[in-house]
């Protein structure tokens, strides 16, 4: 299925929202044109690789985050070296699972002799990477940040307080703007916010970021009836020139959530960046 000439981003995200949701059909959307690819992004909430069956396999976290294709995924609850993960570096093993060749793990807390964060996997190496904690009244919390060849991009997984939830948001915003802001890449932020888009605490991202992400329910997998998970871009000069560019038709956004229902308590997302419009569809 082809998708052409769809000028505002929000077409994309709705079309593809409904084909995931109506037919519990997986997808993968790419440029019909392998050279006007620009960026594929994943953001999966994997539970600690513990799915709703109550099985902890990292090779099916992996391979779902492989049938989405992208460039780079942001993880969250991730265990590294946990008794109850047996000591594997779960990081590493679902990066191999999903075809990508590099990995960062950034911890928030250290816990049963290992320790839980979140995790960046791409097929790029990153030229560079810091962690950020980040506030947390019922568990501490962190940012992953790295920097590639033409882009940033962050992962975090916010608290499930409304006050951590707003004093994280403002510390991400100076943390990215100081990283970026005069930066001439676009930054990226994906993860799991705990709260919903129209939620006040949300809102506060509005001033340094724009959505990427449609409003496709993330939460809980199996019946999904809330938006927890996003895909974000740091309204810099090189993030407005992209956001112009949908505007103007140059470039597009495809957008969707992925109907896993099994291994995780959370769905993955997707946003995809091309040069044009047009994209293919392809059904797994």
């Amino acid at each position: 299925m082809k998708i052409r000439n769809i000028k505002h981003l929000l077409c994309v995200s709705a079309i593809m929202l409904f084909a995931s949701q109506a037919f519990a059909q997986k997808i993968v959307m790419k440029a019909e044109n392998p050279s006007d690819h620009i960026i594929s992004i994943v953001s999966y909430n994997i539970h600690h690789s513990a799915g709703l069956d109550k099985k902890v396999d990292y090779e099916r976290i992996g391979k779902v985050i492989a049938e989405m294709q992208p460039d780079v995924a942001g993880l969250q609850e991730i265990d590294s070296c946990w008794i109850r993960s047996g000591r594997v570096n779960s990081v590493e093993r679902i990066a191999k699972a999903a075809g990508m060749e590099y990995w960062l793990f950034g911890p928030a807390i250290d816990f049963d002799g290992g320790r839980y964060g979140n995790a960046i996997i791409s097929r790029e190496k990153p030229l560079s990477y810091i962690n950020i904690p980040l506030p947390g009244a019922e568990e501490k919390r962190a940012m992953l940040v790295a920097e590639f060849k033409d882009y940033f991009f962050c992962v975090t997984h916010l608290s499930l307080t409304d006050e951590s939830r707003a004093e994280a948001i403002a510390i991400i915003s100076e943390k990215l703007m100081e990283t970026a802001g005069k930066s001439k890449k676009p930054l990226f932020l994906c993860g799991d916010f705990n709260d919903t888009p129209r939620s006040s605490t949300i809102g506060l991202f509005t001033g340094s970021f724009e959505f990427l992400s449609g409003l496709g329910k993330t939460f809980p997998a199996n019946e999904p009836d809330r938006t927890l998970d996003y895909i974000m871009i740091l309204k810099n000069k090189p993030g407005q020139k992209i956001l112009k560019n949908f505007v103007k038709g140059k470039y597009g956004l495809a957008s969707w959530v992925q109907p896993e229902s099994v291994a995780s308590d959370h769905r993955p997302i997707s946003a995809v960046i091309i040069k044009g419009q047009s994209f293919v569809e392809s059904e797994l």
